[in-house]
């Protein structure tokens, strides 16, 4: 009888540790922060004697970030998919591996990316800081990680 429940119990310990403080704490932050980028960029497109200059590098720097942000919500929603799943084998011969690889992979570099901006001169950002966000994205990229290389296999 216990090891029946062990697949089930180590499934909630992946989806505490990855996805969903993902979901709880991230996605919001994401989600807010890719709302007030188009606002931004509205006002920016409609700014009353605005250059073609200045609104091109307005949408080419929002659409970047947007990008990003994507990068970042995808990585969850494949995150989601794989810890919930029966077994990434089961996942191995489904039509939706390598979206779900993609998805891992677009999360995982978009939060390399995060943690090395943050790592960049200038910003000086102090050790409650770093452990705040390590404290975020240590359980989904070990687990993204963990996944990607065995749909990939």
């Amino acid at each position: 009888m216990a090891t029946a429940a062990a697949p089930h119990a180590l499934r909630w310990v992946q989806v505490v540790i990855g996805p969903l403080p993902a979901t709880v704490l991230l996605l919001p932050i994401l989600l807010a922060g890719g709302l007030g980028v188009i606002f931004a960029l509205a006002a920016a497109l409609v700014e009353p004697g605005a250059t073609a200059a200045s609104r091109w590098a307005a949408a080419s720097s929002s659409a970047r970030l947007l990008g990003w942000i994507a990068a970042a919500d995808a990585g969850v929603v494949a995150l989601w998919v794989v810890a919930l799943a029966g077994s990434p084998d089961a996942l191995k011969r489904t039509g939706a591996r390598w979206w779900l690889v993609a998805g891992l992979g677009l999360g995982l570099v978009a939060a390399a990316r995060w943690l090395a901006l943050m790592s960049r001169a200038g910003h000086g950002y102090d050790a409650a800081t770093w452990a705040l966000w390590l404290g975020l994205l240590v359980g989904p990229v070990l687990l993204g990680t963990y996944y990607l290389l065995r749909l990939a296999r």
